[in-house]
């Protein structure tokens, strides 16, 4: 049986390695599956508003440059994960509990607008998470522990 290609959206925070952990679990599955997702490049993510306008602190002033940034940049990032979103055929939604300072509203954002398309969502957290995400994981069509227990769902889509 052919399998066809499936976009999987991975949203969760930009620190550490773990998109690349799951690309290549799936890898080790021979899973067909495209990963897209937000910016992986923290610094470039922040300065991509203000970067493509041309706009500097002495252009705003460095009381505003901040909220000029964060204003341009956010615009710029929401773009790319609303398109890329909408392409895909399943969200990833990682909440990381080691990198829980980090508040992860993203992800929360994410999973609104996968569940506004129509677009099936995994939601990964520790157990530690369950209590604070009981509203979110009713959001997902699928709650899991770990990345790899996501991908672990994600194999099982094509078994046959």
């Amino acid at each position: 049986m052919a399998h066809t290609d499936l976009t999987v959206f991975l949203s969760g925070h930009v620190h550490g390695s773990w998109r690349d952990d799951v690309r290549k679990m799936a890898e080790a599955k021979d899973l067909p599956i495209t990963f897209k997702g937000p910016c992986e490049d923290h610094g470039q993510s922040d300065d991509v508003g203000v970067d493509i306008r041309g706009i500097s602190e002495s252009d705003v002033g460095p009381g505003f440059y901040p909220n000029v940034k964060d204003d341009l940049g956010g615009r710029v990032n929401n773009l790319r994960n609303r398109i890329w979103l909408a392409k895909s055929d399943v969200l990833i939604a990682f909440f990381d509990a080691d990198h829980k300072n980090y508040r992860q509203w993203n992800v929360s954002s994410d999973i609104g607008e996968a569940n506004r398309l129509g677009i099936p969502v995994i939601v990964v957290h520790s157990p530690v998470f369950r209590h604070a995400l009981k509203e979110l994981g009713t959001r997902g069509d699928v709650v899991v522990n770990s990345l790899e227990q996501a991908v672990e769902v994600l194999a099982y889509v094509y078994a046959d």
